[in-house]
């Protein structure tokens, strides 16, 4: 998994014949988590919602295909989830200025609590789907909503004791702004 990752990002970052352009862009995520907690005995669950920011890097192939890097980070009141993506969308024009967009991504993610070191952390694969739209304002910028829908199993143990916390699933709705350099 993360040799693709890797592999993905390489392509992403080195602009080939196939590339045409290469986009940049910033992220303002809002994302909603449940939140399962297992004290040995019982399993409650909780939603929660978390903000953050991403970076990311597109590439458009045949003006039918974008492939993306992503890197995010979204803080929650006793924790963060950070995370690494890739992903592949099939763009559906609408007309010269937008564009619907429906694809897949995988990657992985880290959960840390606060207070808490990098060794604490939770860590695991993730998959999902998206689906959004792009709106062309100049010849370099753009901007992008979407919704994505990712799955994961990111369980972390409190060290000490019987309690564990599990977050299986991942909504994340986003607004960002792309430039062309």
């Amino acid at each position: 998994m993360l040799r693709l990752i890797c592999l993905i990002l390489l392509f992403l970052t080195t602009q080939t014949s196939q590339a045409s352009k290469l986009f940049w862009g910033i992220s303002a995520i809002n994302q909603e988590i449940t939140l399962n907690l297992n004290d040995g005995i019982n399993t409650t669950s909780s939603t929660d919602d978390g903000t953050g920011l991403g970076i990311y890097a597109d590439s458009y192939y045949q003006n039918s295909y974008r492939f993306n890097g992503t890197l995010s980070h979204v803080s929650y009141t006793n924790f963060s989830i950070s995370s690494l993506t890739a992903s592949a969308d099939y763009l559906i024009p609408i007309n010269s200025q937008a564009t619907f967009f429906i694809g897949a991504t995988a990657g992985a993610a880290t959960q840390i609590y606060s207070g808490s070191g990098v060794t604490d952390s939770a860590f695991a694969a993730l998959y999902g789907i998206q689906l959004g739209s792009i709106m062309v304002l100049t010849d370099s910028i753009m901007l992008e909503a979407g919704y994505r829908m990712r799955f994961t199993r990111l369980e972390t143990e409190f060290t000490g004791t019987p309690v564990t916390t599990t977050i299986d699933e991942i909504n994340e709705t986003y607004l960002s702004l792309i430039i062309f350099l």
